[in-house]
């Protein structure tokens, strides 16, 4: 049986009432002690956000033909919106390597596209066109020459493609619309070349850019606009620089097309940003040097920096700066309190390594699980109270099963932002709160089909796990909270176990979160007995107590086990239970 059969088989294991499996079950009670494991690449460091989740796969798709899309809002009333390599949404029109499309309407009353303008109508190739192509980065409408009428400012880059392909940009410019799309009007020639601040988009400060006032000082009269070096995210082969760091630069809207009025962030004098006009003053506004994946089994990508085109967004309701990078196989999204930072991470959701899946291409074929790239959050479907967004992605290879999502496609994202708390929970030895407490949003390294839910779905009889293809030496299941609870036990079933992984190989402990932090609960002990090895049976329950604590998130983690490295889980309860309470 492959591991897509036994997802959709159940596999029914009996499973003890939860008074007796609190008792001796004919095994001594394991206790377990150890400092927690760190992993900087999973536990993001912001406190912004008390809880952070985002679909496993695109939920709502267009009839449209196309990567990238960035976007702008205009003051009428419509989102603009640029695709590479594709017919945008008129899927009879010829391909072209960049189109520009209007798009009405909103996720929930529903989208319509029209495609505007394409190629050579938009912009120039300015390196060797047997070796490069155009791609759109970013995109911004603001009333430039104050006729009262937006118009709409395109960051177009030369990307190479053929071999090598995707992995050098080395020249960028503008172009401008001022008839909402139809026509363009580029510069004489490149503003941006030698591989300098080449990927550029735009900050998204809301319809017309009218956000930018909040920045006072007259930040309103400038549009912002972040860049970075050498390609527009990993360079696969090698061939240029990996972009690890994140460069901010702002014009005055009535001059972006003219490249002698950018000014450059060069660091801070106090808290007032500093600005020069030449680009080799200029300070990044963030470094991240993590690399994901550096080990993996197969073929593949691997060991890529961070850093990449996505899109920074102003959640206004919020007061809050949103960067949406990405890699190969993960979603990186930070905040910061002003465009210059600092910035901090808030989310890493992990898709694993390919396959993915676009789901509903037949009865075996899994949920759809599937991140992408250049993630874009649109200002126009921002919710009145900024925890409620939606994030564009594209992917087009490693089908497993399903269609890519290769046109306009959006994801749910929901935050909560932090506010302390105290535990205010009764003890209650059958309220799990994996499903009884409000606003949980579970957490894991990462999930083989995308099933987040089946953890905390009540049901002890469908299996998720954690293979992704990486040789991880720590894996974890859980959740967070946004307000603390009591807590004193926790039950973890088993998914499926396979000859190559699904089970833990060392340290199997508990851990809670507080004030952001991760710590080993005290007084740990695991019954019955777990084998740590292979001999680990599928949909069995675990039941860990441990002295009573309280905190915002908890999860299990330890070593996973197996030649593939990974762990699988069926369900994880969550207790504060009177019976436990020290008398």
């Amino acid at each position: 049986m492959n591991r897509r059969t036994l997802l959709q088989g159940s596999i029914a294991v009996p499973v003890a009432a939860q008074a007796a499996v609190l008792q001796e079950s004919g095994a001594a009670a394991e206790e377990i002690t150890g400092t927690p494991v760190a992993d900087d690449s999973f536990d993001p460091e912001s406190t912004m956000f008390a809880t952070a989740f985002i679909e496993p796969a695109g939920s709502l798709p267009t009839e449209s033909d196309g990567d990238l899309w960035p976007c702008a809002w205009a003051d009428d009333g419509n989102l603009y919106l640029m695709n590479g390599d594709g017919r945008g949404f008129d899927l009879t029109a010829p391909f072209a390597d960049i189109v520009m499309n209007r798009l009405t309407g909103s996720p929930e009353m529903g989208l319509t596209g029209t495609r505007l303008a394409a190629g050579d109508e938009i912009a120039p190739i300015w390196s060797d066109p047997a070796f490069y192509n155009r791609k759109p980065t970013g995109i911004v409408a603001v009333d430039g020459d104050g006729d009262g009428r937006d118009e709409l400012y395109a960051a177009i880059q030369d990307l190479r493609y053929g071999v090598g392909g995707f992995d050098d940009v080395p020249a960028a410019s503008i172009a401008v619309s001022r008839d909402y799309g139809v026509t363009w009007e580029s510069t004489d020639g490149p503003m941006f070349t030698d591989h300098v601040f080449t990927t550029i988009f735009f900050l998204d400060f809301g319809q017309s850019n009218r956000g930018a006032e909040n920045l006072g000082g007259g930040g309103a009269s400038y549009v912002y606009a972040y860049g970075i070096d050498f390609n527009w995210r990993d360079s696969f082969s090698n061939q240029v620089m990996d972009p690890t760091d994140l460069y901010l630069a702002r014009v005055p809207v009535a001059s972006i097309q003219v490249r002698d009025t950018w000014e450059f962030f060069a660091g801070l004098d106090g808290e007032n940003p500093v600005w020069s006009a030449d680009d080799a003053d200029r300070q990044p506004v963030l470094t991240d040097p993590r690399r994901v994946y550096p080990s993996m089994q197969g073929d593949g990508i691997r060991d890529m920096t961070v850093i990449s085109q996505g899109c920074v967004v102003y959640n206004q309701p919020l007061d809050r700066y949103l960067y949406t990078s990405w890699t190969e196989y993960t979603f990186e999204f930070y905040e910061a309190p002003r465009p210059w930072g600092p910035w901090t991470l808030f989310l890493r959701k992990d898709f694993g390594a390919y396959p993915w899946f676009g789901g509903g291409a037949e009865d075996t074929c899994p949920t759809p699980k599937n991140g992408g790239y250049a993630t874009v959050i649109p200002s126009k479907f921002i919710s009145p109270d900024g925890r409620s967004m939606w994030v564009q992605a594209n992917w087009f290879v490693g089908v497993g099963c399903g269609l890519p999502n290769y046109h306009y496609s959006l994801r749910k994202l929901t935050v909560e932002p932090f506010v302390p708390s105290s535990p205010g929970n009764e003890p209650d030895g059958q309220a799990n709160l994996a499903i009884t407490s409000k606003g949980v949003a579970p957490i894991e390294k990462s999930t083989h089909f995308g099933q987040t839910q089946v953890y905390n779905d009540g049901q002890r009889d469908l299996g998720e796990d954690s293979f992704d293809r990486e040789d991880k030496t720590v894996d974890f299941w859980g959740y967070t909270w946004p307000q603390a609870y009591s807590m004193n036990r926790v039950v973890y079933t088993t998914g499926n176990i396979f000859p190559d992984g699904g089970w833990f190989s060392d340290r199997l402990r508990v851990q809670i979160r507080r004030d952001f932090e991760w710590h080993d609960v005290q007084g740990q002990e695991l019954s019955p007995r777990y084998a740590f090895d292979e001999t680990v049976r599928p949909f069995q329950s675990f039941t860990m107590t441990f002295e009573e604590t309280w905190g915002d998130g908890v999860r299990i983690t330890g070593t996973p086990g197996g030649s593939s490295h990974f762990t699988s889980i069926s369900e994880l309860e969550v207790y504060f239970d009177p019976r436990l309470r020290a008398q």
